[in-house]
């Protein structure tokens, strides 16, 4: 087992970068923090301790872009049992060869008398070689959590696309939050609580949540009720932008959508700037929407008793600070983060159209595609 390796990068060497590693055989982020590159990483120094074998995140401070580096374990290959080789009877023959001569650019041939063996191969039994096989790793079943989380990093982006002038925002994380979307989207936001006040870490999952992976559009979590009445709500806190003689106003609205035996209600929160370019300076920014929906099923036996709604309007449109919940069971409750942007005009809001389709491809997709619940969480 490999004790360290080096990271390092031609184009960003002496530069700070925060790495995060994701061991292999798992869907765990370890955030190994903010390093100067090359940085040599022990990872027996973890508790518990671990191998180098997984994905790496180099986050690059003052770059927008990821670099991922892939560290696969070496495959062992198979070394067969040496056999015994056939035993060569020789007769002799005469036969001309040509010897070159010493010039390589003047070849002539110079005939002469050299004695080459005639082979005749005598059998002999051999035993069959013995392969020595390396057991196969069988990994685990993957829970129902596990398997949204891949149908959505997989699948999710083509119906993201559907949304008129939607923008895929940067990923420029501190692990749990982004310290910038990209076009002043954000200074510090999409900070994501569950419940507790502890922010989720995104691209982890545990019994009842999941939160996707960074570059995944759009974002989503996910929240399992369980199959006991209970209370479950997602807030999501932050800053919108830190730019100057920007006017942002907050819009609410909700809406239903419907597939089949999927259906729920879905609560959008808009932040958006809306001083067109000529009169504050300023490029628009792009729309910051996040969507809480429910997601029920007559077939599960959903029970959705009451609906707590704090979409904060009141306070000042420079913080996000939300939260929507719900007392149920037998379903979900999920939050997605939207955007649009178009830079040729002042920012606007998703129609609440594009909002419902969007849920009834991606969300009634997943679950349809994945045909897997568990409420015994």
């Amino acid at each position: 087992m490999s004790k360290t390796i080096i990271i390092s990068s031609i184009n960003y060497d002496g530069e700070q970068a925060t790495i995060l590693f994701v061991p292999e055989h798992t869907d765990l982020t370890i955030n190994l923090g903010e390093v100067t590159l090359p940085y040599t990483f022990n990872p027996l120094l973890l508790n518990p301790s671990r191998d180098v074998y997984g994905i790496y995140t180099i986050l690059v401070n003052n770059s927008t872009c990821s670099n991922i580096l892939k560290v696969p374990r070496p495959t062992p290959t198979v070394t067969p049992t040496l056999t015994r080789t056939p035993t060569l009877t020789k007769t002799p023959t005469y036969t001309p060869t040509v010897t070159p001569t010493l010039n390589p650019c003047l070849v002539t041939p110079t005939p002469t008398n050299t004695k080459t063996p005639t082979v005749t191969p005598t059998y002999t039994n051999s035993p069959t070689p013995t392969i020595t096989r390396t057991p196969t790793i069988t990994p685990s079943p993957q829970t129902c959590l596990q398997k949204y989380k891949s149908w959505w990093i997989g699948n999710s982006y083509l119906y993201y696309t559907g949304i008129t002038n939607h923008y895929l925002y940067t990923f420029i994380p501190g692990i749990t939050n982004i310290s910038t979307g990209g076009f002043n989207m954000f200074n510090n936001g999409n900070t994501i609580l569950l419940n507790l006040p502890i922010p989720r870490v995104y691209g982890t999952f545990g019994s009842d949540y999941l939160v996707t992976n960074i570059n995944t559009w759009p974002q989503l979590t996910l929240y399992n009720l369980g199959n006991t009445l209970s209370p479950h709500d997602i807030s999501e806190i932050g800053s919108p932008s830190s730019i100057n003689n920007v006017t942002r106003q907050v819009f609410l609205t909700d809406g239903t959508y419907s597939c089949g035996d999927i259906n729920g209600k879905w609560y959008r929160y808009s932040n958006i700037g809306v001083n067109p370019p000529s009169t504050s300076g300023q490029t628009p920014c792009p729309s910051i929407e996040y969507v809480w929906f429910t997601v029920e099923s007559p077939t599960w036996g959903t029970v959705i008793s009451s609906v707590y709604d704090d979409r904060n309007t009141s306070a000042n449109p420079n913080t996000l600070s939300s939260t929507v919940g719900v007392v149920g069971k037998n379903g979900f409750i999920g939050m997605t983060l939207l955007s649009n942007f178009n830079q040729s005009q002042p920012s606007t809001i998703i129609p609440n159209n594009q909002i419902t389709t969007f849920l009834e491809n991606a969300i009634c997709g997943m679950f349809n595609n994945t045909n897997c619940v568990d409420f015994n969480v």
